[in-house]
């Protein structure tokens, strides 16, 4: 799937020549790709390029290898040219100019998506950086002899170095929210760059250092004045990542929601045409938006395209997708995601426009709601609540009903943040016990699957429960799951995505509204729909909120294949022998599937069948190359 690889023999004699040449061989994941790679000393670093963001570079003082699409080039440029050849072009060369400049502290001016590996020859010290939200990954694996870097896991297990052993505790990760949390990743010994963060190694040692964070809080401005702000800053956001590209070859994901839908309407206002934008639906109206969408390329007059994902397009795209993603991944709207950007690209679409992140920033996701709801509770004085309320409902004889309801909700509401935010859960929905085999258990160590978003709650800069909440979900809704989906799905296709949300100015914008803006009573992202409420069609901005979710329960209640599919693979004797699941649990999955119309046993499955397919792809054999 393209990408850079580093590796720095620490250890005199270390080899450095064959691990480079194995992780890009790792790297190499369709014919059309390009590696390149240098070596000085100890160190190389390289580069397997599908897109103009992948490049090398290499003189007497560096080696660069970035993938690297900066939005402030020319600012960056103009800094650093007084020392500069005037002839040099490319964003490697202007990298490793500021590098040269300011040292590591030049990747606090870079705005936009980026990850880079160097190694200063003078200084013997490798550094690598991804961007503040970690649209683009880096993985690493230490030893005393060598340290190895790269954009995917399997390059870094093609070199022999570090085993395909599983980390134990990234599986329950996995089961409980369906993608893995970072900085751990499923294979033991492999550690992923957190977001914001670089890597440095030297003789010293390593060390990951923080340089960019969202912080909270910061501002007091009136809401007229923030609105104009957010007006400005997501108006120049969006021009920004069109980059001066031609409409022609640009284009942007059309959901039919706020996020999306605001894109489009900005991008339409350039003046550079029409906006060439892009739609997936099902036959199932329960997970279809294309009337949404419909109405919002009406409104922004916008070429509009649409295609209608099948049973057929899941089971023929599956293998392909658990080959793209390095690690095992359960969100099953990556499907859709991968069909829009292959419509795209059919119509010769090389860069779409997303619109992740608003909900995450500003307050619309329908959680938040959710928990306000049960937060109301807590305002109550505690000496009627314990000595009268929750009394008074213990001493109901009713179970069910208005009653049991009320039980519900008092003993929700009642559980502590961010514990209470994942109540919901599959860890805290059913016991270890019953799930997992003895030993898998042992393995565990006591780990428990709450303490990431535990910590990030914990360190979040900020004072308001709702913006602690909105921190949670910006490090793992977006830089564990919606992220790697979104980019990882258009690169399949062979398409690259631009966030405009997620520029600098944007985050750290968001991070001064002020949290009753965000969320005004019941109503999430206030001021975002107040602010644009002029550009979005009324239908939009009044629509209920709707996941891009994905029928898969239900087809793997009525497609045979995907069916039959699913109990081949999770009753087989090979998925049982790795000893993590009890057969009892994933044998009444499939009869509590059978019995419940619902789609939370189907949703299930298809986590547990994904992780299966990963295993036999990544584990079982070595990553092929793509025909």
């Amino acid at each position: 799937m393209s990408g850079i690889c580093a590796v720095w023999g620490r250890a005199t004699q270390a080899p450095v020549a064959p691990p480079l040449g194995s992780m890009l061989s790792g790297l190499t994941l369709h014919p059309d790709e390009v590696t390149g790679q240098a070596i000085a000393e100890q160190a190389g670093v390289g580069v397997c390029t599908r897109f103009h963001t992948q490049q090398l570079f290499s003189n007497s003082k560096l080696l660069l290898a970035c993938d690297a699409e900066l939005y402030n080039e020319k600012e960056l440029r103009d800094f650093i040219k007084a020392g500069a050849d005037p002839s040099a072009t490319g964003t490697a060369v202007l990298l490793a100019g500021l590098y040269e400049q300011l040292g590591s502290a030049f990747v606090e001016k870079l705005r936009g998506i980026f990850s880079f590996v160097l190694w200063d020859r003078a200084g013997r010290r490798l550094v690598a950086a991804v961007d503040g939200f970690g649209i683009k990954r880096l993985t690493y694996y230490q030893n005393p002899q060598i340290l190895l870097i790269a954009t995917r896991i399997d390059a870094l297990t093609r070199t022999g170095q570090t085993q395909r052993a599983i980390n134990p505790q990234a599986v329950a990760t996995y089961v409980n929210f369906g993608v893995n949390l970072a900085p751990e990743t499923t294979l033991a010994g492999v550690l992923r760059i957190e977001p914001g963060t670089m890597l440095l190694a030297d003789a010293r040692g390593t060390r990951v250092e923080k340089y960019w964070d969202m912080r909270y809080g910061q501002g007091n401005e009136s809401r007229r004045k923030l609105s104009d702000q957010l007006q400005q800053v997501m108006t120049e956001s969006v021009a920004a990542h069109c980059n001066g590209d031609s409409f022609r070859n640009l284009g942007a994901s059309l959901s039919g929601g706020v996020d999306s839908s605001t894109v489009v309407g900005l991008m339409s206002r350039m003046g550079q045409g029409p906006v060439n934008a892009f739609s997936i639906g099902f036959e199932d109206e329960h997970f279809n938006e294309l009337e949404y969408a419909r109405i919002a390329a009406r409104g922004f007059k916008a070429n509009h395209q649409t295609y209608l994902v099948s049973a057929a397009d899941c089971v023929e795209a599956l293998p392909r997708m658990i080959r793209a993603f390095d690690e095992p991944f359960g969100n099953s709207s990556a499907i859709p995601t991968y069909f829009c950007a292959r419509l795209a690209a059919q119509s010769n679409i090389h860069t779409l426009m997303a619109g992740d992140g608003g909900d995450e920033l500003f307050g619309g996701n329908e959680r938040y709601r959710t928990d306000k709801i049960f937060e109301l509770y807590q305002q109550v004085p505690r000496i009627l609540r314990n000595g009268l309320i929750e009394p008074s409902l213990a001493l109901l004889p009713f179970q069910n009903g208005v009653a049991g309801l009320a039980r519900k909700y008092v003993r929700r509401s009642n559980i502590p943040n961010p514990q209470r935010f994942y109540s919901y859960d599959f860890l805290s929905s059913h016991a270890v016990g019953d799930i997992f085999e003895p030993d898998f258990i042992g393995s565990l160590q006591g780990h428990s699957f709450l303490e990431r978003p535990c910590r990030h709650y914990q360190t979040a800069s900020a004072t308001t429960h709702l913006d602690r909440l909105l921190y949670l979900d910006v490090k793992m809704t977006l830089g564990d799951s919606d992220l790697p989906k979104v980019t990882c799905m258009s690169e399949l296709a062979g398409v690259k995505t631009r966030f405009p949300y997620l520029d600098r100015s944007v985050a750290e914008f968001s991070g001064r509204v002020p949290a009753s803006l965000k969320l005004r009573g019941l109503k999430g992202r206030y001021l975002f729909k107040q602010t644009f409420s002029g550009l979005l069609p009324a239908e939009i901005i009044k629509k209920k909120k709707h996941g891009f979710g994905i029928p898969v329960s239900r087809w793997l209640r009525t497609y045979a294949p995907l069916r039959e599919q699913a109990h081949d693979v999770l009753l087989s004797n090979r998925a049982f022998e790795r000893g993590y699941f009890r057969r009892s649990f994933i044998e009444n999955l499939f009869h509590m599937f059978e019995k419940d119309e619902s789609t939370y046993y189907g949703d299930t499955l298809w986590s547990f069948l994904v992780l299966e397919l990963w295993h036999r792809e990544f584990v079982d054999q070595p990553v092929r190359a793509a025909a």
